[in-house]
Formats: structure tokens, sequence, C-alpha cells
């Protein structure tokens, strides 16, 4: 049977038709339809083309706020922890607790969602991250089959930054004399701290790479190190994942300076381990928590570092001590992009440097930097011509 309809009142009918289920079994389904048999006819042809497209999902009484944390509990696996603790906040605080997070998912509407985020008097970046959330959940649904579409794929409200992609990186770099200052004060702390700043400012790799390196996957006498993988989660039983994308992983060439610094600071710390090999747990990693960095109890030598802390405590007193301009930590990565690019080094080698997953990223990141290189592009292409 294709489908039917059946009068069961005055007013009402029935409409009939059969689904076929995932192990290719037919399922019967009936829907009710108050008005006349027209309006009966009009639901049932259109149930049938949604079965024809492949559209049709089944009616249910799940709600937003319900299905996100069956997503969030289902992304868990594939999620960093830093990104798992920020999204639950954000669904338990706020995207549950708003009058969309009581409404049946499959009743959601993009104008729903455009007057939640008007509603908000949060920062834009906080919106943002809102949008993201409801998009990869929706967007899960409807592979699930929970709902026929993605409503927030195409809003017309959606929230914007308000700030241009270069501003931060703008923001937070350092010029060649600050990065100068800087290294040459942390030089003057331990070995590790050296090594570590310089391996941040030298390579850009990101905070998680950093603390995930491994020694195995440094070559000193090449100069070389390979970026396969990121340090997750820290404390007694650490994790670590890929990178952030494909592109990624790398093999980034170092600094001869570099590459002495961390020689100093590999023989450092196998005095450590030797002094303390009952204590010492060995990850193999090239940056560990040293006796300065043991500050609570179950803490022990050669875990990670804290990487949240990384930034503010210590990095903040060396800012200080250089007498240079405060950045974010990321600020060293952007600090190496843009003096490689204020060098003049090809802006498709500076990309993969950083493991960046397009050129085109990084052109419009530290597009600041290469509008200055398009005027000497354009006053060298001059002097050609015009035999200047």
């Amino acid at each position: 049977m294709r489908g039917c309809i059946k009068k069961r009142y005055k007013g009402t009918y029935s409409v009939i038709f059969d689904v076929e289920t995932d192990a290719g079994q037919r399922k019967r389904k009936w829907v009710t339809v108050k008005g006349t048999r027209d309006d009966a006819q009009t639901k049932l042809n259109e149930l049938l083309r949604q079965l024809d497209l492949h559209t049709y999902v089944d009616a249910s009484k799940m709600t937003l706020a319900e299905w996100l944390t069956e997503w969030l509990a289902l992304a868990k696996t594939r999620l960093r922890p830093a990104t798992v603790t920020r999204y639950e906040a954000i669904i338990t605080q706020r995207l549950t607790t708003a009058s969309i997070g009581r409404m049946p998912l499959q009743k959601l509407r993009a104008s729903h969602v455009e007057a939640y985020y008007a509603s908000q008097t949060v920062s834009p970046a906080t919106l943002m991250l809102d949008h993201a959330i409801l998009h990869a959940a929706l967007k899960k649904a409807v592979r699930d089959t929970l709902v026929p579409a993605n409503v927030v794929a195409n809003l017309d409200g959606r929230p914007k930054s308000g700030r241009r992609k270069w501003d931060e990186a703008e923001k937070h770099a350092w010029s060649a004399r600050e990065a100068a200052a800087f290294l040459a004060v942390v030089k003057k702390d331990t070995p590790q701290t050296a090594a570590f700043y310089a391996m941040a400012l030298d390579t850009g790799m990101r905070k998680g790479e950093l603390g995930g390196l491994r020694w195995a996957n440094v070559d000193l006498d090449a100069g070389t190190v390979r970026v396969i993988e990121q340090l997750r989660k820290t404390g007694s039983e650490p994790e670590w994942g890929p990178p952030k994308t494909d592109s990624s992983v790398r093999t980034i060439q170092i600094d001869a300076e570099t590459v002495a610094l961390l020689r100093g600071h590999k023989r450092t710390q196998a005095e450590i381990k030797l002094k303390n090999r009952g204590t010492y747990t060995d990850h193999g990693l090239v940056f560990a928590k040293e006796w300065t960095d043991v500050r609570r109890h179950g803490e022990t030598l050669g875990q990670p570092l804290q990487l949240n802390n990384l930034g503010q405590r210590d990095y903040a007193k060396f800012i200080e001590a250089a007498n240079v301009r405060r950045i974010k930590f990321h600020g060293l990565r952007h600090t190496c992009a843009t003096l490689l690019l204020q060098a003049g080094t090809p802006v498709h080698i500076v990309s993969a440097r950083l493991g960046h997953a397009k050129v085109a990223m990084t052109m419009e990141v530290y597009a600041h930097v290469l509008e200055s290189d398009q005027k000497q592009a354009a006053e060298t292409l001059g002097a050609l011509l015009y035999r200047r």
C-alpha cells in the first residue's frame, strides 16, 4: 500500500502510509489530520513526496535541549577536553535555559534562532560559539534523520564577530626588537624555560603541540621537529591526540641557536630524571614538569605542563621583565608568522610551518602584513617596467 485516507470523526481523518526501515522492512504510520478530506489528501501527498525525496522523518517530541545534551555526549570522543568543557557550559547555562531550548527539535525554525541571537547581550565571540554549537548539532540531527534540514545553515541573522580576521594577529604580535628582548630574559631562566619559549617563537607551534612534543619527534642533529600530535589532557593520566587538522602534521626546520637551547635543556632534564628515577613520570616529553611546576598534591616530575597556566603566571613575569607589550601566549605564534612574512618568506612556506589547512587562511589572518608586501611588489615591478 502506497498510502490511504480514512475518516475517523467529523472533521478528523487518518493518513496511513508505509515507511521502509533501515532493516528493509515496512512499518505502517498513522498521522491525524483535522480538517477536510482535501486537507488529508494534501498531507498524504506531502508525506509521500518526502518519502520519495528521502527527507521524511518520524515525528518526535524531543526538545532542542535534549538533543544538544545527546549530541555533546556523542561528540566528546572527537573534541578536545577544553572544547568539551566550554561547550558544556554554553549548552547548560545558555542554550538549554533559553526558550528555544524547550522547543521541540522538529518545530525549530530559522526565525526562532534569529530571535534568540537578537535577544542576547553577550559578546559577539560568545554568540558565534552558540552558532557553532547549534550548526554542528543540527547537522548531526539531519544525518540521523531527526530533522529534514539544518535551519541554521543559511541564517539571515547569523552572528558575526565584528572584527577582521587579522585584528587579533595584528594586536598580539611583537616586533623583532620586542621578541629579541623577551628571548634575552627567558634565556636567563631555567634551560627548559629558555628552550620552551625559543621553540614557541621559532616554530609557531600551538600551545598543545608544544605541550605534547616528545623527544622521539625531535632530531637535534638535523635540526628538525615533527609535529604529529598534541596534548589534549594534562594531569596524572594525560591524553594525546592528532593535531588540529591533517595539514598540521608537519616537519619544521629550527634555528641552530634553538637547537643549542634544546640540547642544554635535554642534558638538564636527564640529570633530573637520574636523580629522581624512582618518582619521575617519564612520558618522553620535551617539556615536562620540573620542581618549580610541582605545586599540588598528586603532581609529579615529568607530568605534562599545565597548559592553561601558560600565558598567565610565569609568562606575564617574563613580559614585565623584558619591558615589552603584553600579548597572549598565542601571540608568539602570530609573532613567528609576522616576522617571517616581513622578512620576505613566501606565504606558502609560512603556512606550512604553521600547519594551516589552506594558504588562503594564512593570507587572511596576516593580510595586514601582506599589504605592505603588495606595495613593495608594485614598486619593484614599476622599477622594472619603467626602468627607474
